[in-house]
């Protein structure tokens, strides 16, 4: 990039605003980091009046630089170095264990840490034991984070380092699973598997630093080459904070992260004491406050007696027609049913009490804190959106909207709420490649909806893009072409008619995301005034056949008119 290109340049090609009022342009000038003008080319030479880098796209198109709206950036720096353990279906689960001896060699003593194996795609169809995982790693504590991070697995040096054993009663909201004779399996759920990730974190972080700013900035480089250009990281605990704050200070972060404050002792501590929301250096504010409401296999789900039997029903029709026993292990997953005061059965694990979530988000709001709520089943949104609505009047007067974080789960009348709420449901479209198969075997029971992007955008919804970074991929054209197609990794279509398009997949990566992060006057959109933070396209994804748009190459990236990546 030549020094006038830096001060300023223009883009001459097929300029995708994702602004409705001006929705398409010829040019783009930029000058000191800031979008100047918009329109023809002649007219944004002429607004620029003076020296200029002109910027042929060939044929290209520029968009907004697109926003990871939760991307887990500080664990992805953290464990970077760490066997990466996601895999295809059918993977033998030998093959993850010998990843995991790899890394339990060398002269270290301390824990092992590594993340991605997913149960349902092992041929085996099963996490591994605790004697296995004693054989791969017998003197370290290891530490065997699944994909989802809501699970993990344990060898006994990791049970003896947490002071756990099979007589210890399972901490609340969480479980230490052990087989039909009260032995240890390894396998420890929700709240257990945060303890342990939090212990194994912080016997490590004290020798890391150098480590996670250097890993820190090559993660952030590879998002600049996949054309994105700001993230929200959606769980850090006071220690990573301090990196983040160290990164900044030593110009270690090559793009804006905005960090949503967790407790130390457990991700699923909820940590009101920082400055609030928009504060800090700029390259790395505070976010959102972050609350878990639900977990993950184990999300908040509740329906009626007929439901369940209908569905009961379906998954029966499914394995005799074709499904074969894909269906019935799918629904042997389940946790089990609990009938409710109620009336209704209730599954999986909600982790607040309503009057207890009311006055948390209501602290939150009343420090300053724009408020994000993790909630994928029906149970939980439903908690979720009565505490918004509680506390409307103190979030009102907070940066951003409240946030929804994953909403997979969702009836018809839930979608109202949110519409109604004015909250950003904070989605992960490429769920339905990635995960889609499982969640094709056994879909909800209706009218429970499996992230319904089209009834909520027309129920007025703003959509929030985003991937769960390491939990899938933070590829945004794949996520794009995942919300336009539904189609899963096997060719499952997953409730089509909830597609939505290609433009519209955009706009959650740009104009939602930036809602989302409170950000919406200053990015998302290319608009005079705005921030230029830009990614150049080899092809205008909008012409695109929606089973192409992966195929298009991320061209060049700037962050405040800055060329952070350039393919050539």
């Amino acid at each position: 990039m030549t020094g006038a290109e830096a001060g300023a340049f223009v883009l001459e090609g097929e300029v995708v605003t994702m602004d409705a009022a001006s929705p398409r342009a010829e040019a783009v000038g930029v000058r000191d980091g800031r979008i100047v003008a918009l329109g023809t080319a002649a007219e944004v030479r002429g607004a620029l009046g003076g020296p200029a880098s002109v910027v042929a796209l060939d044929g290209g198109a520029v968009l907004p630089g697109f926003i990871d709206a939760h991307h887990h950036y500080c664990f992805a720096a953290f464990d970077r170095r760490t066997p990466d353990l996601h895999h295809e279906p059918d993977t033998p689960l030998d093959a993850l264990l010998s990843q995991v001896r790899e890394a339990a060699r060398g002269e270290s003593t301390g824990w092992v840490r590594c993340q991605g194996y997913d149960p349902s795609k092992l041929r085996e169809k099963r996490p591994p034991r605790l004697e296995e995982l004693d054989e791969a790693c017998p003197e370290r504590p290891l530490f065997l984070w699944a994909f989802s991070c809501h699970e993990a697995c344990l060898n006994s040096a990791a049970f003896a380092a947490m002071g756990w054993t099979a007589r210890t009663p399972d901490p609340e909201g969480g479980a230490i699973v052990r087989d039909r004779r009260g032995w240890l399996t390894g396998e420890v759920v929700e709240a257990a598997c945060f303890l342990a990730e939090a212990r194994s974190r912080d016997a490590l972080v004290k020798d890391t630093g150098e480590a996670w700013l250097a890993d820190a900035e090559a993660h952030g480089h590879e998002l600049l080459r996949r054309g994105i250009t700001r993230v929200g990281d959606p769980g850090v605990p006071p220690s990573l904070e301090q990196l983040y704050l160290r990164a900044a200070r030593e110009r270690q972060l090559p793009l804006t992260v905005h960090r949503m404050p967790v407790g130390s002792a457990s991700l699923l501590t909820p940590r009101f004491d920082d400055e609030p929301t928009g504060s800090g250096p700029g390259i790395s504010p505070v976010g959102p406050a972050k609350l878990f409401l639900d977990g993950a296999e184990r999300c908040a789900v509740c329906v009626s007696v007929r439901q369940v039997m209908r569905a009961a029903t379906a998954t029966m029709r499914r394995a005799i027609g074709g499904g074969g026993l894909a269906a019935v292990r799918a629904a042997s997953r389940r946790s089990r049913l609990r009938r409710g005061p109620d009336g209704l059965l209730h599954q999986g694990i909600l982790f607040w009490e309503q009057d207890a979530l009311d006055s948390a988000v209501r602290a939150a709001a009343e420090r300053g804190f724009q408020v994000a709520q993790h909630a994928l089943g029906n149970e939980a949104i439903s908690a979720g959106l009565t505490a918004i609505e509680r506390a409307s009047s103190a979030l009102d007067r907070v940066p951003g909207r409240p946030r929804l974080e994953h909403a997979m789960l969702v009836d018809p009348p839930l979608v109202r709420r949110i519409a109604d709420a004015g909250a950003i449901a904070v989605v992960q479209p490429f769920f339905l490649y990635d995960l889609g198969d499982d969640l094709a075997a056994l879909p909800p029971p209706k009218p429970i909806e499996l992230l319904p992007l089209r009834g909520m955008l027309d129920a007025g919804v703003t959509l929030a893009g985003s991937s769960d970074y390491p939990v899938s991929h933070f590829d945004v054209l794949a996520a794009v072409k995942s919300a336009a197609t539904r189609r899963s990794r096997l060719g499952s279509t997953l409730e089509p008619e909830q597609a939505i398009s290609v433009q519209e997949a955009f706009r959650a990566y740009t104009q939602g995301s930036a809602k989302a992060l409170g950000v919406e006057k200053d990015v998302g959109t290319i608009s005079p005034g705005k921030q230029a933070d830009l990614v150049v396209l080899s092809e205008n994804p909008l012409s695109v056949d929606p089973e192409c748009v992966d195929e298009i190459a991320v061209l060049r990236t700037y962050c405040g008119g800055r060329l952070a990546f350039s393919a050539n």
